[in-house]
Order: C-alpha cells, then sequence, then structure tokens
C-alpha cells in the first residue's frame, strides 16, 4: 500500500485485490489538500489492517484511536514511519481490540511485563509513551472520542541504566588527524570548555565572547532549565590556541564572525555531524561515539580529579543534581580513589 499522485493532481492509493493478475487496484480521493490527507489516512488504515481488531459495542477500541491519532497528526516521514512501526509491531496485537474506555492499568501492567522479556526497558517507555499520546488525543480532540483517560497516572518503566563510555584523548588525537579546521576547533572547544555541541552554544561561539584579560568564555546556554549565560574559564592551553585562531581569523577577514567559522555559502552550517563521522571513520573507530560525548568527557575527567557537582555545573550549565545522577558511577571510582591514597596503618 501507498499513497501516489497523478499528474492531473489527483491522489489514489493502492489497495490490494485478488481479483486482479496486479494483485492491486486504485482508490481515488480526489485533488488538493484534504484529498491527500484522506489519502494518507486510508493508507495508515491498510497498512495496519493485519492488527484490525473484532467489532466490540463499549465504544472505539485502541486500534480505531491510533487511526483516528495517525489521520490527524502532522507527521513527518520518520516519525510516521516509526509510529506504525510500534503500533503494529506491539501495541495492537497486544490490546489493540480493547474498547479504549475499558482499559486499566492492568492491561498496562501486564504489556509491559510481558514486553519486558524481549526488549529494553527504555523501548517498552517509548511504547508506553505512544498509547498515552493516542488517549490524550482521544480525550482532547473535538468532539472527543472518549470522555475520560482512563490511564492517567500510569507510571511508565524507567529508562535503562546506561554507563556512558566518553572518549579516549588517543581517539580524539586520531579523529583530529582526519578533520578538517572547523572540525578541529569544534573538538578543542568541547574537549576544554564542556559546551553543549549545538547550534545555540558551540556552533554559535562568536569571537567577541572571548574575554581576554579575564580569561573567560562569556556563553550564552541553551535552553535546558539552566542559567541564561554563563562565564567559562580558558585554559592556558587553550588561550594560546585561540590566540593563534584569531590572527588567522585576521588575516582572512573572519574575525568578526563565529570561532569556528560556521558560515558556509552565506548560511549557517546548524550541523557537523557528517564531518564528526567521516572523521571518526578515517580514524578506523568503530565503536558509538558521538560529538556530544565530548561534553560527557569533560565532566567526567573534572569529577574524577576531585572537583564538585556545584562547579562543574556552573561550568556546563547544568542542573547539579542532573549531574550527580548521570554520573554517579564517576563519583563512586573518585571515593575509592580518595580511600586508596590514605596511608595504611597496617
Amino acid at each position: 500500500m501507498s499513497v501516489h499522485q497523478l499528474p492531473d493532481g489527483r491522489w489514489f492509493v493502492k489497495v490490494p485485490d485478488k481479483d486482479k493478475k496486479s494483485g492491486s487496484r486504485r482508490e481515488y480521493f480526489g485533488r488538493g489538500a484534504s484529498a491527500e490527507a484522506k489519502a494518507k489516512a486510508r493508507d495508515n488504515e491498510l497498512d495496519l489492517k493485519r492488527t484490525r481488531p473484532k467489532d466490540h459495542d463499549s465504544g472505539p477500541t485502541i486500534y480505531e484511536l491510533s487511526m483516528a491519532y495517525l489521520s490527524a497528526r502532522n507527521f513527518t516521514g520518520k516519525s510516521l514511519t516509526v509510529t506504525k512501526y510500534t503500533l503494529s509491531g506491539s501495541i495492537l496485537p497486544k490490546i489493540g481490540d480493547v474498547p479504549a474506555s475499558n482499559l486499566t492499568h492492568a492491561h498496562l501492567e501486564k504489556f509491559v511485563s510481558e514486553r519486558i522479556k524481549t526488549v529494553k526497558s527504555s523501548t517498552v517507555r517509548r511504547e508506553i509513551s505512544v498509547l498515552q499520546a493516542i488517549i490524550n488525543h482521544a480525550v482532547k480532540r473535538k468532539p472527543p472520542m472518549l470522555a475520560f483517560n482512563p490511564i492517567a497516572g500510569f507510571i511508565k518503566p524507567k529508562t535503562d541504566a546506561q554507563t556512558i563510555y566518553p572518549p579516549t584523548k588517543s581517539e580524539i588525537l586520531s579523529i583530529m588527524a582526519h578533520a578538517n579546521e572547523r572540525l578541529r576547533r569544534f573538538i578543542i572547544i568541547a574537549w576544554f570548555t564542556g559546551l553543549r555541541p549545538g547550534a545555540v552554544e558551540l556552533l554559535s561561539l562568536p569571537w567577541n565572547a572571548v574575554q581576554w584579560e579575564t580569561h573567560t568564555l562569556h556563553v550564552v546556554s541553551a535552553k535546558k532549565g539552566g542559567v541564561r549565560s554563563r562565564d567559562v574559564p580558558i585554559h592556558p592551553d587553550f588561550m594560546v590556541e585561540l590566540k593563534r585562531w584569531k590572527e588567522s581569523d585576521d588575516l582572512t577577514g573572519k574575525a568578526n564572525g563565529n570561532i569556528i567559522n560556521i558560515w558556509k555559502e552565506g548560511r549557517a552550517v546548524k550541523y557537523m555531524h557528517w564531518l564528526w563521522a567521516d572523521a571518526k571513520a578515517k580514524a578506523g573507530i568503530t565503536r558509538r561515539l558521538r560529538m556530544y560525548d565530548l561534553r560527557h568527557f569533560f565532566v567526567t575527567t573534572a569529577i574524577e580529579n576531585g572537583a564538585d557537582y556545584k562547579t562543574v555545573s556552573d561550568i556546563v550549565g547544568s542542573d547539579p543534581e542532573t549531574l550527580r545522577r548521570h554520573y554517579q558511577h564517576v563519583s563512586s571510582a573518585a571515593r575509592q580513589a580518595v580511600i586508596e591514597r590514605m596511608p595504611s596503618l597496617i
């Protein structure tokens, strides 16, 4: 099944037809945006047909609410594919035929207990999130398909605890050996400051953020619930590198822009993942290693060297309790190191 448009503007969907040799026939929906929406809704229905439940007299089923949700939401291509996969792969085969008004916490608890045996808890958590979104949509839509939310207050399973494995110095040096000047600057800044490697903080860092007299960087923080801006001390080695970059940019007329020179053909470069992936591949590093892990390296190294959470949080612009929760394994190792450094009495 798929949605198509003819040269004359008409939208149609290919549907199975056992009576034809080709095995499919066309259903037409007219022209325009409304016709396109109807065609996509029909395609969603056909795509999930194998999980269609039996008829019930107790109001709409989870299947029917799912169809309404898919039709109403303006999904992107990828998110639509993921949502349909989640529905057809787990939710609808398990509870698709349950009348939504009869859905209980017990249904979800059974669903979670069965799914958790075969997939990660983070996967089950995402599946429950999709189901909750469908129920909420059914209650809030006009007119509503449900009078109340039968699973309000259900607590989703916790995500899987993941140990953070930041890059080693040798890995970063290997990546830098295959990096262009833009990516090399990116890595060095992230390494020495722990800035978030996105468009708001690291990629948008302007030259006038460098406070040469106080040896600090004035950083406008990403909107993550922390401070609006912060001053990050500059490491002596990093200061030497910054001065060298500044001299180079002065000669090329780029010193009034961003430190990384993110402008390309008159447009700002918002992502550098392709540069990172290319350099990482050329360096022969096959393990999962993201640009964001440079920030993890900074936080991990700081804590391992005895820095307290409050100081590190001030530098990286995160909540101290968030750092404590995510880097508990690091602080445990640091405490063990303190004990081992105590002189022996025996």
